[in-house]
Parts: structure tokens; sequence; C-alpha cells
């Protein structure tokens, strides 16, 4: 369970090397643009998981240490149920943040971002990283688990697969065949794209996109990333206040 939480950083660090080294299209972004990609980031990679892990230690062990354990489901049903339940959670999640007027306020930043890489793979507006399912449901199902630690590692794997799928590395490096179980960076990048909106929602498996009419096949990156009505970067960050 320790061990995977070295993965998200040894993607993150592999893909950003592999990205300097690679042919890419990139897009200059202002100050403000790189502030809140590193401060995404800092978010997400850090004081998300942090209190996670107080929300656990501190409140739900404290207060109901009777549940701790309490679903029976191994290693591997540990596993399957963050990888694939959460990505269904997090797939209709991600879709009303794109259909509901006030959600979409909040993750237009994600969105405005004038490039996608692995850089701007956490950026989001503040107030938003307290709302992913990630951490509204993370740490409670973790807590339920009776082996919790492939719960945790899938936990891990996916934000691994969050990084590669933000990341822009060459066409050709991704073959076909992984389009058909995961959703690989050309999948997501069209899911940013600025001019197919309303596509490719999932995290880590193309599965719920299919079954639910929302998928679409990508023919390489998209030429033009970011939002048409896109408020400045502060506001898009601080909204609602």
């Amino acid at each position: 369970m320790t061990t995977a939480w070295y993965l998200p950083l040894v993607a993150f660090v592999a893909f950003a090397a592999l990205e300097r080294v690679s042919p890419r299209h990139s897009v200059a972004g202002s100050p403000a643009d790189s502030f809140l990609n590193f401060t995404g980031l800092a978010i997400q990679g850090i004081a998300i998981p942090v209190a996670g892990y107080l929300l656990v230690t501190h409140v739900l062990a404290q207060t109901w240490p009777e549940l701790a354990g309490r679903l029976r489901i191994g290693w591997w049903g540990g596993f399957v149920l963050n990888f694939v339940l959460i990505d269904l959670i997090y797939y209709a999640q991600h879709r009303l943040f794109h259909r509901l007027g006030v959600l979409w306020a909040l993750h237009q930043c994600h969105h405005a971002s004038p490039a996608v890489t692995v850089w701007a793979t956490s950026r989001n507006s503040l107030l938003i990283n307290v709302l992913f399912v990630y951490f509204l449901v993370n740490p409670l199902l973790g807590f339920l688990c009776d082996e919790p630690g492939g719960f945790y590692f899938a936990a891990a794997l996916t934000a691994a697969l969050d990084l590669w799928r933000h990341s822009r590395l060459p066409a050709h490096w991704l073959p076909a065949w992984l389009g058909r179980l995961l959703v690989t960076p050309l999948h997501h990048h069209l899911h940013h794209s600025l001019d197919t909106p309303g596509v490719n929602f999932g995290a880590n498996l193309m599965l719920w996109d299919r079954l639910f009419g929302t998928a679409r096949e990508p023919q390489g990156y998209p030429d033009r990333y970011g939002t048409p009505d896109a408020p400045g970067p502060w506001r898009q960050f601080l909204f609602p206040w």
C-alpha cells in the first residue's frame, strides 16, 4: 500500500521528461496560468491526499471504529471497487460538471488552460478540489475495505493515469488497442478541444462513454484548446468568491 503512493510521482516525472524531449504542440501560458498549474498540482498531489488521510485516521477511525474493514471483499475487490465503480461515479459527476451552470463555472478553470500537458493535469478552481468524488468517497470506502491496500493502489494508479491522459506524448507512441480499454491522451485531449465539447468524460475506462453514447474516437491531437467564454484566470480560480 505504501509504495503505491509513489506511482503518481514517478508518472509525473516520467511524463514531464518525455514531453520535454518529444515534439509537441505547445502554447505559452501567462504567469497566472503557470500559477494555476502549480497550485493545482500541489493541492491535488499533496493537500487532498493528506486531508483524506487525516479524515480516515482522525475522524472515521475515532468516531466509527466499528466500521473499519466491514467490506469483506479482499485486495482485488478493493481494487475493482476503486478502479471501476469510482470511475463510473466520476464519469457521472464529470458530465454534471459540464451540464449544470454553477458546476461548470467551477470546472471551467480546468478547461480554460491554453495548452493540455502533464503540468495542467490538476489545474482547477479552488473550491472544486473538495467536491471531486475522489475526496468525497475514497476515504470512506477505503476505511470500509477489509484489505484497503488494493483500494488505495487503484487510487494511486488512477492518479498516475490522470497525469498520463493529460500528457501530450507523440500519437504513434499510443497503440490503438489501448483506446479500446482506457481513456488515452488522444481521447482526453479531444475532451479538452475547443471544437468538440461534450465527449469522452471518463477517467480510467472508455467503457462508460461507449455505454452512454458520449464516446468519440480521436484523429490525432486537437489544434485548439480552451473555452471561448472563460473569465480571467483569477476569477476562474476563486469562483464563486
